[in-house]
C-alpha cells in the first residue's frame, strides 16, 4: 500500500517500472561492424553499434579523476589513483552514527526512500551519504584511450567483453521512479510540505508519476566522441488520487488499473523529443519501442530511411579550428570529422550530424502502426536490426536479446544525475566529453527557485477561483480582493523569503495595475517604498489596459508559469523529469506525431546496403 504520505511503496515502484520497461531496437553489436560508416558509403548502411552495459562494466576499465583540491593535498593520486572500490569504501567508513542519525531524521519523507524501515531504510541513508562524501573527492571517470580513437576504442571493447564475467557485461537498463510531492487536495491552497524552500520537485502533485529508464553506453561514437554515454526515456504518468489514500497493499492489477498515460520524452543529445502515449509505438504487449541511433545511441520514435538530421552543438573554439578544414576534407581533428562544408555544423546540413537507426525486425509485433514509416516493413531481413527486450530472470541481458532492467541499484546513476560526476574524459570542445548532470549546489538553486514559483503559483491559482466565486462584476470596489491578494503581497513574499528576482517585475506590474483602480485591494497601501516601485512600472499598451483585476492575475499567472517552464528547461534531463517531458523538448517540432515523408511508400534498394558487413577496425 502507499505509506501514511502517500508515497508508492518499493514493490508498487517494482511494478511500474517493469510494466512500462522499453524494447529496445539497436543495430547489432558485432565486432566486424564498427558503428561509424567511412567514406563513400551508402546512405543506409547495415552496421553495428555499442549496446547498454551494465555500469560495473564501465567502471571495471575506467579511472577515477579526482578534484583539485585532492590532488594537491595528495599529488601521488593523480599518477597511481585509487580503485573505486577503495574510495567508496573509505567513505562509507567515514561516516558516523550521529551524521547518519540525522540524516535519517532529513529523509523521512522523501518519495524516495518510502516504504524502507529499519536495516533497509538505514543502508538507503547511509548510501546517499556516501554518494555526496565521495562527490566531494572525485570529479569523473576515465578510460584509459583517448576519446578520439574510436576504432581503437571499438577494439577495446570487444577485448573486454571477451574477458570480463557474464554478469559484469551483462546488458542492462536502469530504472527510476520519481513521484511528486504535493497531495491533490492542496492544489488550491498553496501549501507545500517542508516548507517553501524545501528541496525537491515539489512544485508538481503526488499523483504525477516519472518513470525514467536510463542506457549507459560504453562510448559515442559519433561526429562528436566521448567516452561512457548515458541516455534515457521518460514516461509521465497519472495516478488516480484514490488509490493514494487506500489503506491496503495495492496488487498489480489494481494498481496498474488506475494509471493513466500522458507523455513520453526520448532523450537525443543534449535535447529530446516528446510524444503523446498514443503516438508512440509500442508492441503487443504495449511496451515503448525505443529506436537507438548508430554511434550516438540518442532515442528516437520510428524509424526512417534517410536518417534523423541532428547538429553537434559548437562553440568558438570549433569555429576557430574549423576555418581551415577545407585543408583537412575528412580527417578527424580534435576526435572529430570535419567537412569542407564549415556552415553545414551551424544547420545541421552535414550528412555525418545524421543519426540512424536500425529498422525494427518485428514490424509486425505492434500494437498500433500510425506513426511509422510504411517503408519499414519493406526493408529485407538482412538490414534489419535487433531487439533487446525486458527479462527478469537470473540471466537477464546475458544473451543477444534481453536486458536486465535494474531498479533498486542506482548508486553511480544518481553520482551522474544528483551529483555532478563526469563520467568519461575531461573535453575543452563543446559536445566531446561525457555527459554530467548539474552539481550539487547549482541544482539546489534551481530547484529553490523552482520551489518558490510553485507556490507564487499556487497562490495565483488560489486568488483566481476565490475571485471566480465571489463574481466580480464592472469596476465597483471588491472587497474579496484584499484576502485574495493577500498572499501576493511583496512584504508577505520576501517575509517567506519566495520573492525570487525573475518575477519580481511582473508582481509589481500586477499590483500598480490593480491598486490604481481598486485601492482596496491592499487596505491602507504599501509603504513609500513600494509606492515609488510600482510607479515607475511602466503602462500596457492601451489595447491591454483593463481595468479587470482578473485580468492582471491571469496576465501574472502565465508569467510565473512561462520563468518556471524556462528554469526547469536548465539540466532538466537529468534533474526534473517532469519539466522535461512536459515543457522542454523543442525538438519536437520537427519529429512529432507521424514521421514526415513522401505518400509513395516504395522502398529504393539503392539506397540500402547491408552486403559491406566487414570494417577496416584493425
Amino acid at each position: 500500500m502507499p505509506d501514511a504520505n502517500g508515497y508508492l511503496l518499493p514493490d508498487e515502484r517494482r511494478t511500474l517500472l517493469r510494466r512500462y520497461a522499453p524494447v529496445l531496437v539497436l543495430f547489432p553489436e558485432s565486432y566486424k561492424q564498427a558503428p561509424y560508416p567511412d567514406e563513400g558509403d551508402a546512405i543506409y548502411t547495415m552496421r553495428g553499434s555499442y549496446h547498454p552495459r551494465d555500469v560495473a562494466f564501465f567502471l571495471k576499465y575506467a579511472r577515477l579523476r579526482y578534484r583539485r583540491r585532492r590532488v594537491l593535498r595528495r599529488p601521488g593520486l593523480f599518477f597511481r589513483p585509487r580503485k573505486i572500490s577503495d574510495e567508496l569504501a573509505h567513505v562509507r567508513r567515514s561516516i558516523s552514527e550521529r551524521e547518519l542519525q540525522k540524516a535519517i531524521e532529513t529523509y523521512q519523507h522523501d518519495p524516495a526512500f518510502a516504504g524502507l524501515e529499519g536495516d533497509a531504510l538505514r543502508h538507503a541513508v547511509q548510501e546517499r551519504l556516501a554518494q555526496w562524501r565521495l562527490s566531494t573527492r572525485i570529479r569523473g571517470f576515465d578510460l584509459p584511450l583517448f576519446r578520439g580513437h574510436n576504432l581503437r576504442q571499438w577494439t577495446a571493447y570487444f577485448k573486454h567483453l571477451s574477458e570480463t564475467d557474464p554478469l559484469t557485461r551483462r546488458a542492462a537498463v536502469y530504472g527510476r521512479l520519481v513521484q511528486g510531492m504535493v497531495a491533490p487536495d492542496q492544489k488550491q491552497s498553496g501549501e507545500v510540505p517542508g516548507g517553501v524552500n524545501a528541496i525537491g520537485p515539489y512544485d508538481i502533485r503526488r499523483n504525477r508519476i516519472a518513470l525514467q529508464y536510463w542506457f549507459q553506453y560504453y562510448y559515442d561514437d559519433w561526429a562528436n566522441r566521448h567516452e561512457g554515454d548515458w541516455e534515457s526515456i521518460t514516461i509521465l504518468l497519472e495516478i488516480d488520487p484514490a488509490l493514494l489514500s487506500q489503506n491496503r497493499t495495492l496488487d498489480e492489477k489494481t494498481l496498474l488499473a488506475g494509471v493513466t498515460e500522458k507523455d513520453v520524452g526520448y532523450s537525443a543529445h543534449e535535447d529530446g523529443h516528446r510524444r503523446l502515449w498514443d503516438d508512440v509505438q509500442k508492441t503487443a504487449g504495449g511496451r515503448p519501442i525505443v529506436y537507438v541511433a548508430r554511434g550516438s545511441s540518442a532515442s528516437y520514435f520510428s524509424w526512417q530511411l534517410t536518417g534523423f538530421p541532428t547538429s553537434a552543438r559548437v562553440g568558438a573554439v570549433e569555429r576557430l579550428v574549423a576555418a581551415p578544414s577545407i585543408f583537412v576534407r575528412g580527417w578527424r581533428i580534435f576526435g572529430r570529422r570535419w567537412d569542407t562544408e564549415v556552415q553545414a555544423r551551424f544547420t545541421g546540413r552535414d550528412p555525418k550530424n545524421t543519426d540512424w537507426v536500425a529498422a525494427d525486425p518485428l514490424p509486425r509485433d505492434r500494437l498500433d502502426d500510425h506513426s511509422s514509416d510504411p517503408r519499414e516493413r519493406l526493408v529485407p531481413p538482412g538490414c534489419r536490426g535487433v531487439r533487446r527486450v525486458p527479462d527478469f530472470g537470473p540471466h537477464a541481458g546475458q544473451n543477444a536479446a534481453s536486458y536486465h532492467l535494474e531498479t533498486d541499484d542506482l548508486f553511480w546513476l544518481e553520482m551522474v544525475e544528483a551529483y555532478g560526476v563526469q563520467w568519461g574524459e575531461n573535453s575543452f570542445l563543446p559536445g566531446t566529453q561525457g555527459p554530467s548532470g548539474a552539481n550539487k549546489a547549482k541544482r539546489d538553486k534551481q530547484q529553490i527557485e523552482i520551489n518558490c514559483l510553485a507556490y507564487i503559483e499556487h497562490a495565483i491559482e488560489k486568488a483566481v477561483d476565490q475571485l471566480m466565486e465571489a463574481q466580480i462584476m464592472g469596476t465597483a470596489a471588491i472587497p474579496e480582493l484584499d484576502r485574495a491578494l493577500r498572499s501576493l503581497r511583496p512584504t508577505v513574499l520576501r517575509r517567506q523569503k519566495c520573492f525570487p528576482a525573475s518575477v519580481r517585475t511582473y508582481i509589481n506590474t500586477m499590483w500598480a495595475a490593480v491598486l490604481s483602480v481598486h485601492p482596496e485591494a491592499w487596505p491602507g497601501g504599501p509603504g513609500l517604498w513600494l509606492r515609488w516601485v510600482f510607479s515607475r512600472r511602466a503602462k500596457p499598451d492601451r489595447l491591454l489596459q483593463r481595468q479587470d483585476p482578473m485580468y492582471h492575475l491571469k496576465s501574472l499567472l502565465a508569467q510565473v508559469r512561462r520563468t518556471r517552464y524556462e528554469i526547469q528547461a536548465d539540466e532538466s534531463k537529468w534533474d526534473n523529469p517532469f519539466a522535461w517531458v512536459r515543457h522542454v523538448c523543442r525538438a519536437d517540432t520537427f519529429y512529432y506525431g507521424i514521421s514526415p515523408g513522401a505518400k509513395d511508400h516504395t522502398l529504393d534498394l539503392a539506397c540500402l546496403d547491408c552486403a559491406d558487413v566487414d570494417m577496416s577496425v584493425t
